[in-house]
């Protein structure tokens, strides 16, 4: 089966989706819209939304077509039998109705909900035209059934197994790096951000590496403790870079996205691959999916600390604990695994 992959290429989730369709023998060619946008329309269009409505219209008019111009040009150059989108890829209605006309199924793979992200207004009327959803949160899936949108999975494929064949960090690498706890993430101007602040201070009494831009800067001013463990990246890492850093730490706390409300975040599965053990923000979705294992909890921050302690002081047990998490998640939520299921259910 061909399959045209519509994703942003600076999320790992990317390359695990391609890995699994590829490893069932499909062909997948992955595009991603942004690269064939200028730097300054990148750019501006991350501000619109500040704009008054008029304006913001005005350059949606302009912007939306030429990107699903290209999509549609990719499309007819491949001529998938399924298009598979994250989130929605600044897909307008007709090209969707486009895709479906020539005969392809869609599949959208969430990761943000279109009652939480202004990314695209037509995000949730996109979901009507969906032969299969696959998202992370048990909520939103009872929010869209009561619309009555229909082939909705709850799953994850989450673990890339190419992130665990990962070259191991140099000497000088882990003498760079060396840090128990490292925590890597954007910050808000808004209450996210003092979320994850709040989040990240936790940790501030051990030996913790803050990685972040510079929204951290206005909550730092109420965490002074955390001041010292931060530090600024004015770049996006790569994503080589970011997988060394992890691999030298010992554990890696995932905070929960506020909008995914029951879900699970797919860092925590990145994490178990790259064989650092993820402290994990609780979620209620974590109960069904992860009943069956000793997975490391966060369910009051006041205890985050002690829990870190625990697993960085006991080298046995967080190697015993991570070892259990990584074949576990190996065989139930390899992307082949999950997206084999799924495709029977197409």
């Amino acid at each position: 089966m061909k399959i045209l992959l519509l994703a942003p290429t600076f999320y790992s989730l990317d390359k695990t989706i391609k890995t699994g369709f590829e490893s069932m023998g499909h062909t997948v060619h992955h595009h991603d819209y942004r690269y064939f946008l200028k730097n300054w329309q990148r750019q501006f269009n991350v501000q619109i939304y500040r704009l008054p409505f008029k304006l913001r219209n005005r350059w949606e008019r302009y912007y939306l077509p030429n990107i699903n111009k290209k999509h549609i040009e990719i499309f007819n150059e491949n001529k998938p039998d399924l298009v598979v989108i994250y989130n929605n890829e600044a897909l307008l209605p007709e090209t969707v109705k486009y895709f479906k006309a020539k005969n392809a199924r869609i599949m959208f793979i969430m990761g943000d909900s279109p009652y939480y992200t202004a990314s695209n207004d037509y995000y949730l009327h996109l979901l009507f035209q969906a032969d299969m959803i696959v998202l992370p949160d048990s909520f939103w899936a009872d929010q869209l059934r009561l619309l009555g949108i229909k082939n909705i999975i709850v799953d994850y494929p989450g673990f890339n197994h190419t992130l665990s064949h990962f070259r191991e960090p140099t000497r000088e690498e882990k003498e760079k790096f060396r840090f128990d706890l490292l925590f890597v993430g954007t910050g808000y101007a808004d209450a996210w951000g003092y979320k994850r602040t709040l989040f990240a201070s936790q940790f501030a009494r051990l030996n913790t590496k803050v990685l972040g831009n510079r929204h951290w800067l206005k909550w730092l001013e109420f965490f002074p403790e955390l001041k010292p463990k931060f530090e600024l990246i004015k770049n996006r890492i790569s994503p080589e870079q970011l997988i060394i850093m992890k691999k030298c730490a010992k554990v890696y706390p995932v905070d929960a996205n506020p909008a995914v409300l029951n879900g699970i975040h797919l860092r925590m599965f990145d994490c178990i691959a790259m064989g650092v053990l993820p402290l994990v923000e609780y979620r209620k979705d974590l109960d069904t999916f992860f009943k069956e294992v000793n997975l490391p909890l966060i369910k009051n921050y006041q205890d985050a600390e002690g829990l870190a302690k625990k697993f960085i002081s006991n080298d046995s047990l967080r190697e015993k604990t991570l070892k259990e998490l990584f074949d576990y998640t190996r065989v139930r939520f390899s992307p082949d695994i999950v997206f084999g299921k799924i495709l029977k259910m197409l």
